[in-house]
């Protein structure tokens, strides 16, 4: 079974409060995602395109704002919620937790204090997780001898040991499993599993799929199973 980082989706309409929280995170050891507005949000959140471990909420925000989003999440999913904002009356954070926050935090906040937040909300997702009796049917991705696992984060070749990939590098070959030979455009795939300001960055994924090439290929999968498409994109053949 893999390993990967917890996941944290930032919601937040400020670059610089985005900027400084995705640094921070990353170097201790998180993936994260950024969002501007709530709309992309949850739009990216009911189609599955990502699935984070935890969401970073901030309240005051155009188009639709912290509140809103919260009660729309909480009718599809359980993910943990810490709202970051500078609203700090007591009415704001009581409303919060009514519709479903795990957590609060005011700004301006000291970076390491958010972290344990993070770290503690983790935790208490993972024994609520641990405690559930019924597990949820398995979404398997397979083409030909490749096989990958959605709900353990597990990618195989059959009949061999598991391939460990990062969790972008597993969102990435999922995306393109989900529909076997269609091209997916390079804005596509950096929208999806890096983020809206990651636009046009493409080398992020040439160094990406060359990662994943050579791990299916030392893992005994022989042959070129993801083509660059024309400059346009990536395209995986159907084994």
């Amino acid at each position: 079974m893999i390993v990967t980082k917890p996941l944290v989706l930032i919601i937040d309409d400020e670059s610089k409060i985005r900027k400084l929280l995705a640094a921070n995170l990353e170097y201790e050891d998180f993936e994260t995602y950024v969002c501007s507005n709530a709309t992309q949000a949850i739009g990216l959140l009911t189609s599955k395109q990502v699935e984070p471990d935890v969401i970073l909420l901030d309240l005051m925000m155009p188009q639709m704002d912290g509140m809103t989003f919260l009660k729309k999440l909480r009718k599809f999913s359980n993910t943990p919620v810490i709202i970051v904002t500078a609203k700090d009356d007591r009415p704001s954070l009581l409303e919060g937790f009514r519709e479903g926050a795990d957590d609060y935090i005011t700004k301006p906040f000291y970076i390491d204090e958010l972290l344990e937040r993070i770290r503690a909300v983790l935790r208490r997702s993972s024994i609520e997780k641990g405690n559930q009796v019924q597990k949820q049917e398995k979404t398997i991705l397979r083409s030909g001898k490749l096989i990958l696992d959605l709900d353990q984060r597990k990618c195989q070749i059959e009949g061999a040991s598991s391939v460990h990939l990062t969790n972008r590098e597993f969102l990435l070959l999922a995306q393109l499993m989900r529909k076997p030979g269609t091209v997916f455009t390079h804005e596509q795939l950096l929208r999806s599993v890096w983020g809206e300001e990651f636009i046009g960055e493409v080398q992020y994924l040439r160094v990406a799929f060359t990662r994943i090439r050579k791990k299916l290929e030392q893992a005994g999968l022989k042959g070129s199973l993801i083509s660059s498409y024309s400059s346009v994109g990536y395209i995986l053949t159907e084994l």
